[in-house]
Protein backbone atom coordinates (compact mmCIF):
# COMPACT_ATOMS: atom_id res chain seq x y z
CA UNK A 1 0.00 0.00 0.00
CA UNK A 2 0.96 3.49 -0.10
CA UNK A 3 0.62 6.49 2.30
CA UNK A 4 -3.14 6.90 2.03
CA UNK A 5 -3.69 3.08 2.97
CA UNK A 6 -1.52 3.83 5.74
CA UNK A 7 -3.69 7.03 6.56
CA UNK A 8 -7.44 5.03 6.29
CA UNK A 9 -5.96 1.99 8.18
CA UNK A 10 -5.27 4.75 11.38
CA UNK A 11 -8.04 6.70 10.88
CA UNK A 12 -9.87 4.47 13.34
CA UNK A 13 -7.82 4.85 16.18
CA UNK A 14 -6.39 8.32 15.79
CA UNK A 15 -9.72 9.93 14.47
CA UNK A 16 -12.06 7.52 16.24
CA UNK A 17 -10.69 8.20 19.50
CA UNK A 18 -10.94 12.09 19.23
CA UNK A 19 -14.61 11.32 18.40
CA UNK A 20 -14.94 9.53 20.98
CA UNK A 21 -12.52 11.25 23.90
CA UNK A 22 -14.64 14.55 22.83
CA UNK A 23 -18.36 13.04 22.94
CA UNK A 24 -17.56 11.53 26.37
CA UNK A 25 -16.20 14.44 27.62
CA UNK A 26 -19.38 16.73 26.78
CA UNK A 27 -21.44 14.33 28.79
CA UNK A 28 -19.09 15.02 31.91
CA UNK A 29 -16.64 13.06 33.36
CA UNK A 30 -16.57 11.97 37.18
CA UNK A 31 -13.88 12.60 39.02
CA UNK A 32 -13.68 8.86 39.91
CA UNK A 33 -14.53 7.73 36.34
CA UNK A 34 -11.91 4.76 35.36
CA UNK A 35 -11.18 5.85 32.16
CA UNK A 36 -10.97 9.99 33.44
CA UNK A 37 -7.64 10.49 32.54
CA UNK A 38 -7.88 8.78 28.44
CA UNK A 39 -10.95 10.48 27.71
CA UNK A 40 -9.41 14.15 29.45
CA UNK A 41 -6.23 13.02 26.72
CA UNK A 42 -8.26 12.48 23.60
CA UNK A 43 -10.66 14.94 24.08
CA UNK A 44 -7.93 17.62 25.12
CA UNK A 45 -6.94 20.53 22.49
CA UNK A 46 -3.42 18.32 21.89
CA UNK A 47 -4.76 15.50 20.57
CA UNK A 48 -7.51 16.96 19.03
CA UNK A 49 -5.20 19.24 17.54
CA UNK A 50 -3.77 15.70 16.35
CA UNK A 51 -6.65 14.28 14.59
CA UNK A 52 -7.77 17.57 12.97
CA UNK A 53 -3.87 17.50 11.30
CA UNK A 54 -5.01 13.92 10.42
CA UNK A 55 -8.02 14.49 9.16
CA UNK A 56 -6.88 17.32 6.85
CA UNK A 57 -3.71 14.96 5.47
CA UNK A 58 -6.38 12.17 4.62
CA UNK A 59 -8.61 14.95 2.55
CA UNK A 60 -4.74 16.03 1.25
CA UNK A 61 -4.22 12.15 0.13
CA UNK A 62 -7.46 11.66 -1.38
CA UNK A 63 -7.37 14.62 -3.47
CA UNK A 64 -4.32 13.65 -5.02
CA UNK A 65 -4.83 9.62 -5.74
CA UNK A 66 -8.39 8.91 -4.60
CA UNK A 67 -10.35 6.96 -7.66
CA UNK A 68 -13.84 5.26 -7.70
CA UNK A 69 -11.94 1.91 -7.78
CA UNK A 70 -9.91 2.97 -5.19
CA UNK A 71 -12.62 4.14 -2.98
CA UNK A 72 -14.07 0.21 -2.68
CA UNK A 73 -10.56 -0.88 -1.60
CA UNK A 74 -9.62 1.80 0.62
CA UNK A 75 -13.81 1.77 2.52
CA UNK A 76 -12.58 -2.14 2.90
CA UNK A 77 -9.18 -0.90 4.93
CA UNK A 78 -11.15 1.23 6.56
CA UNK A 79 -13.86 -1.13 7.97
CA UNK A 80 -11.46 -3.68 8.47
CA UNK A 81 -9.42 -1.43 10.72
CA UNK A 82 -11.91 -0.53 12.58
CA UNK A 83 -13.40 -4.16 13.48
CA UNK A 84 -9.95 -4.91 14.63
CA UNK A 85 -9.79 -1.54 16.56
CA UNK A 86 -13.52 -2.64 18.28
CA UNK A 87 -11.91 -6.40 18.89
CA UNK A 88 -8.73 -4.66 20.67
CA UNK A 89 -11.75 -3.15 22.84
CA UNK A 90 -13.30 -6.10 23.29
CA UNK A 91 -10.95 -8.08 24.10
CA UNK A 92 -10.16 -5.83 27.25
CA UNK A 93 -13.77 -6.08 28.44
CA UNK A 94 -13.30 -9.78 28.05
CA UNK A 95 -10.15 -9.96 30.23
CA UNK A 96 -12.18 -7.73 33.11
CA UNK A 97 -15.40 -10.24 33.14
CA UNK A 98 -17.27 -8.64 30.49
CA UNK A 99 -19.06 -6.53 32.96
CA UNK A 100 -20.34 -3.02 32.37
CA UNK A 101 -22.71 -0.88 29.68
CA UNK A 102 -20.32 -2.62 26.93
CA UNK A 103 -19.86 -6.80 27.77
CA UNK A 104 -21.02 -8.80 25.48
CA UNK A 105 -24.04 -9.77 27.97
CA UNK A 106 -25.45 -5.98 27.96
CA UNK A 107 -25.18 -6.10 24.23
CA UNK A 108 -27.41 -8.90 23.81
CA UNK A 109 -29.78 -8.44 26.07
Amino acid sequence: GDLLDLHVALAPCVIGYAEIGARLAAEGIADDHPYRDWIETYAGEDFQGVAKAARQQLDTLAERSLTEHRFSDLAGLFAKASRLEADFWQMGLDAGGGEGPFSRDSRSN
